[in-house]
């Protein structure tokens, strides 16, 4: 067995160790039967929404003082301390999450309970088109949700939530919340403010924000095989603006309401020839939910978002645009739930979902392409006594991907073929089953199974050209097939006394595994424009190869979440969380390591309270990632120490709040086996975020 793996057990059989070994502290009387953490409702991927505890699979759930705490730029950084997420860091201004290991098309990005309709998926320097310092809330549910969201959803759901549809009359004619934050490594600049006003019929809603920073400060040098700008990642700025509306209308049985928002962002990519990627989207939601007193179902939940995004990659040195890319989509879901009959209860759907996306300019990597697909599902829920509940479901999915024009002068590769027009269609389903078992009080196991069928994306299969964001040349492969996995979970939770958290372990098999895997003989000549074998002359310039290949995969590991009340009483609390994870990625058919995987992760958090103070530290170390796919360089380990602190007080109209947050206190050089960038892009040095906060 492998040593990490040693260290990942380890960490785990600790964790249940000292649950079950540390003593209650002496002090004031705590009434421990009430849950602090996992009754916190979960919505998605539960229409009739249910608490962690009660689910068969893993969810983490970030909302009030934990997401301030965690807030970063970017949806990946945001969430890079929650067990089983890791990111796909491109620099600080785009970062998307991965989860157990799998991102990209597996990992569904969801707005407000719709997909984010971007180019996120294409790409990890396209950043998720989602400003987290706007967001109330961000769920996670780790392991396969394929039955509400689709097949893009196998390896999990990552679900922000701003409530910029007001989903409930606001508790006074008139409040805000306003912002200011300062952040020393990038010399970040930010301003945020949310007005809502209504009464118990309507209610409107505006959320703005502007943010700015520079290059950002790292420890000692991007790229230390070419020692220059010691200090600095060199065009890493960000700036950033964001904005929307939204309003809704209240009645006895039920509401409707619209937003529009607007996303725009440039950001810096430190890559070999720097680009700059102007980012915009313009979108439209739309919601309705009803509450029938009659009829088969309890709750009819309809929701639709529109968008048209579009980004240009921009030459840094000459400011045109190499490309441009534009994604005009939408995506609408019914969701009808049941009435209870007995101890049955449950939800049927349907869900359609059209991309329209194109790109023009010097590299263009994919044709244009209109994907479209449609699916119903089903979820139900049978209580068998007070100690059992049983949860089954499945999903009919199929869809259409429809070429705009192929160039005829690519040059031919392997496993590519692709014509203009070219039609292909194609079906997949999805079956889960689990249960949630109650053993005692305040305990639950959940277990679940799950099977699914993945279609392969356009640019899976009809890539075929330089991408300038990853300073590589990108082909798919025409002949893919559907990605088949079967993902089992096993989760333990307490959600109330001494010791609160749960301990997971997960295993998932994949039948064509779909991957980028690079050519380790051929290169992209710019000069000719065309395929030579290695070695590359030392003066030519060359871009890399990596082709879309199908293998059969396993993926294996464990999350741990565990928290630990050391005081806790009116007056003052003292709570100790410990976090840890791991991901073993293999692709049987060549029995090899898979690229880009995460490393062996664990940390704490110490936090106390008294009166109006709220102070933390914490403590995350990544160890050494040496399992290495062919022609990838291992990952040396890291430890990053944080601190926090914040002061809240309360005027005749308002509440007020101070902060500050060290982040990377030793300035340790950290780089993140995850990104393709970590060679030349390590994370921020040591920074320390201050503001203030104004609630009224």
């Amino acid at each position: 067995m492998h040593s990490t793996n040693f260290i990942s057990l380890f960490i785990f059989s600790t964790v249940l160790a000292a649950a079950q070994t540390l003593p209650v502290p002496i002090g004031d009387a705590v009434d421990h039967d009430k849950p602090i953490r996992l009754e916190t409702l979960v919505v998605t991927g539960n229409p009739d929404a249910r608490s962690a505890f009660d689910l068969a699979q893993g969810a983490s759930v970030l909302t009030g003082h934990q997401l301030h705490l965690d807030l970063q730029a970017t949806l990946g950084e945001t969430l890079a301390n929650t067990p089983g997420v890791n990111a796909t860091y491109y620099g600080p201004g785009a970062s998307r999450p991965s989860i157990r290991g799998l991102g990209g098309d597996r990992v569904r990005m969801l707005d407000n309970g719709i997909g984010s309709l971007d180019a996120s998926n294409v790409s990890p320097d396209h950043n998720v088109s989602v400003e987290p310092l706007l967001l109330e809330r961000i769920e996670v549910l780790r392991g396969p949700a394929t039955l509400l969201y689709g097949s893009s959803a196998v390896g999990g759901v990552v679900n922000v939530i701003d409530n910029r549809i007001p989903s409930s009359p606001p508790d006074h004619p008139l409040s805000a919340q306003i912002e200011a934050r300062h952040g020393s490594a990038a010399n970040e600049r930010t301003g945020i403010i949310a007005l809502t006003s209504g009464n118990d019929r309507f209610a409107v809603r505006a959320n703005a924000l502007r943010t700015r920073t520079d290059d950002v400060n790292i420890p000692g040098y991007a790229d230390p095989t070419n020692p220059v700008n010691r200090g600095t990642l060199t065009n890493s700025g960000i700036s950033t603006t964001s904005g929307t509306v939204g309003a809704t209308t209240f009645w006895s049985s039920g509401n409707a309401g619209a937003a529009v928002s607007e996303y725009d962002s440039v950001y810096g990519v430190p890559v070999g020839e720097p680009i700059n990627i102007d980012m915009k989207q313009r979108r439209v939601d739309l919601r309705v939910e009803s509450s029938p007193e009659t009829g088969p179902f309890k709750s009819i939940k309809a929701r639709f978002g529109l968008a048209d995004y579009r980004h240009a990659e921009i030459d840094t040195t000459t400011g045109l645009a190499n490309t441009r890319f534009r994604n005009q989509a939408y995506e609408g879901r019914l969701e009808l739930i049941q009435r209870e009959a007995g101890k049955l209860s449950g939800t049927v759907g349907t869900q359609f979902t059209r991309s329209d996306f194109s790109a023009v300019g010097e590299e263009v990597v994919t044709p244009p392409s209109v994907t479209s697909a449609q699916a119903l599902f089903v979820l139900e829920s049978l209580r068998i006594g007070p100690q059992l509940t049983l949860q089954f479901g499945g999903r009919l999915e199929r869809q259409k991907i429809k070429l705009g024009d192929v160039d005829p002068g690519l040059p031919a590769y392997p496993g590519y073929a692709a014509t203009s027009g070219e039609k292909r269609t194609e079906r997949g389903m999805s079956f889960s089953t689990g249960a949630v078992i109650y053993p005692v009080k305040d305990w639950s196991i959940g277990v679940s199974a799950a099977y699914s069928q993945r279609n392969p994306t356009a640019q899976e299969l009809f890539s075929h050209g330089p991408h300038g964001g990853t300073g590589s040349y990108e082909i798919g492969t025409s002949s893919l097939g559907q990605e088949k996995s079967l993902g089992l979970d096993l989760n333990v939770r307490k959600r109330s006394g001494f010791m609160e958290g749960s301990i997971g372990v997960f295993l998932n098999r994949f039948q064509n595994y779909i991957f980028e895997q690079e050519d380790a003989t051929t290169y992209f000549d710019e000069d000719s424009g065309s395929f030579l074998p290695y070695p590359a002359p030392p003066e030519a310039g060359y871009l890399p190869i990596y082709q879309f290949v199908a293998r059969d995969a396993v993926f294996y590991g464990a999350e741990a979440e565990v928290t630990f009340h050391l005081i806790d009483t009116e007056q003052e609390r003292l709570h100790l969380e410990l976090k840890a994870d791991n991901v073993h990625a293999q692709q049987t058919t060549d029995d090899q390591p898979l690229p880009r995987m995460p490393p062996v992760r664990a940390g704490f958090t110490l936090s106390y309270e008294r009166g109006p103070w709220d102070l933390g530290l914490s403590l995350r170390h990544a160890f050494a990632h040496n399992r290495t796919a062919p022609g990838e360089t291992s990952t040396d380990g890291y430890t990053l120490f944080g601190a926090n602190a914040s002061y809240r007080w309360v005027t005749p109209h308002a509440e007020w709040e101070l902060f500050a947050q060290g982040k990377n206190l030793g300035n340790t050089v950290a780089r993140v086996s995850t990104s393709f960038l970590k060679a030349i892009a390590p994370l921020p040095g040591r920074n320390l975020d201050i503001g203030v906060r104004m609630n009224f």
